[in-house]
């Protein structure tokens, strides 16, 4: 056996260390991939769902907002017209 027989062995070795060091990392991405594709159906399927239930609560909650603001809103016109009758009536207005 010359040098290049044994060249040959330790380049398959290394070779073969190679692969077995890898092998971890592509069951692992294999297994990530595999586990991404199943969230995604899951997304899909779900995701729907919930966009539909926080419309829901989103009408719902501007509906209770204009019912509690619009007391608040139309007291305030109120003074507001009050207010400018007032002025009108009873301030002095000033010739030019």
């Amino acid at each position: 056996m010359d040098l290049a027989v044994f060249r040959d062995i330790s380049l398959l070795w290394l070779i073969f260390l190679t692969l077995i060091s890898i092998l971890p990392f592509a069951v692992l991405f294999f297994f990530a991939i595999q586990g991404m594709r199943r969230l995604r159906q899951l997304a899909e399927q779900y995701l729907p769902i919930a966009q539909e239930k926080a419309r829901l609560v989103a009408e719902k909650t501007e509906e209770f907002s204009q019912k509690v603001t619009d007391p608040v809103i139309s007291v305030q016109a109120k003074t507001a017209q009050v207010n400018g009758i007032r002025k009108a009536i009873f301030t002095r207005r000033q010739r030019p």
